[in-house]
């Protein structure tokens, strides 16, 4: 038997149809390639802000290991933060003067 050739051109027209309704599911759908892609990079941002956060979380922890352990520290964030003094210590201000220097 043998086919016309409206029979094998219409074959590769319905063929072609359907490989091309296939390649846009596949890439436009709710689980398609663009989909895929946005999601790789969000998960890309959401793991760096992750190391971030993590990193942040271990100095925050090591703060409060050196306020709740060190002293030294203690006083030396109470000085420097809130101004603070021990009984009978002085506190000499240094006034900065800039030079003008003229060639």
């Amino acid at each position: 038997m043998r086919k016309n050739k409206k029979t094998i051109n219409f074959n590769y027209y319905i063929f072609g149809i359907i490989t091309a309704i296939i390649i846009g599911m596949v890439v436009f759908n709710d689980f398609g390639l663009i989909t895929y892609f946005k999601l790789k990079e969000r998960h890309r941002l959401l793991d760096h802000e992750l190391s971030r956060l993590l990193l942040q979380q271990n100095e925050l922890r090591s703060k409060i290991n050196k306020l709740q352990t060190n002293q030294e520290y203690i006083e030396k964030i109470a000085r420097e933060k809130f101004m603070m003094v021990k009984p009978g210590e002085r506190i000499y201000r240094v006034k900065e003067t800039k030079e003008i220097v003229k060639n």
